[in-house]
């Protein structure tokens, strides 16, 4: 009889027991869940990559800026000759621009008159600073284009040769020039010749264009209408 007892006491507490494990383990799951959680909230998300188009969208402006030296070598044209043949397309352009502004102005050379020949200079001046009115420095001496211009006046000024250049240029340098785009240049003010040594480096201008050079510093002289056309600084060094 204590032996029956025995045995379903131990039935009864094995039943028990079977009975308690799946809570025990569900208790455990809930109890690690909330932890699991927080780690997974404090991972930072994996960054997402920019989309493969965007570079491309950006192409067109980045190559819009892309100088001119660069471009001819993507394209197999010699670096040099693209940069001064952008420089002769913008000479190109402000004579269009010139011819188009003076074409009703009176020619200077039909009068020896002082008074009618300056009476004509004003009036083409005006014309021509009219025409170009939003005209900016560096629209022809590009800094690309001063960069290479640099480089060609640079043998020019080495030896004693250098030396007799940089001479003339400091006698003959006037001292009330204003570097302004469509500035009028002073009246009376002396002209700077450009040594012959310098110019033969720099390319040719149409006339009437003249290359002068004020201290260190290059202008792009319109004789005519007595405009300083553009201008690039520290050019001599």
């Amino acid at each position: 009889m204590k032996l029956i007892r025995i045995l379903i006491v131990a039935l009864f507490t094995v039943s028990c027991s079977r009975a308690s494990t799946p809570e025990g383990t569900d208790r455990k799951s809930d109890e690690a869940s909330p932890a699991a959680a927080t780690s997974g909230e404090t991972r930072q998300p994996a960054a997402t990559p920019e989309p493969a188009t965007r570079p491309h969208q950006g192409e067109k402006s980045v190559a819009a800026l892309t100088p001119v030296a660069d471009q001819a070598k993507a394209t197999g044209v010699n670096p040099d000759a693209a940069v001064l043949a952008d420089f002769k397309s913008r000479i190109d352009a402000y004579m269009k621009l010139r011819k188009e502004a003076v074409k009703d102005a009176p020619r200077l050379k039909e009068t020896k008159d002082p008074a009618k020949i300056s009476a004509a200079q004003d009036a083409m001046s005006i014309q021509i600073r009219t025409a170009r009115a939003n005209a900016k420095h560096g629209d022809i001496f590009t800094p690309e284009i001063t960069a290479k211009f640099r480089r060609l006046l640079s043998p020019g000024l080495k030896g004693d040769e250098g030396r007799d250049a940089k001479a003339i240029i400091k006698d003959d340098a006037p001292t009330n020039i204003t570097f302004k785009v469509n500035a009028k240049y002073p009246e009376g003010a002396p002209v700077p010749t450009v040594p012959a040594s310098l110019l033969v480096n720099l390319p040719t201008l149409p006339e009437p264009l003249q290359f002068r050079i004020i201290e260190k510093h290059l202008i792009l002289l319109d004789e005519d209408a007595d405009i300083i056309v553009d201008y690039a600084l520290n050019i001599i060094r």
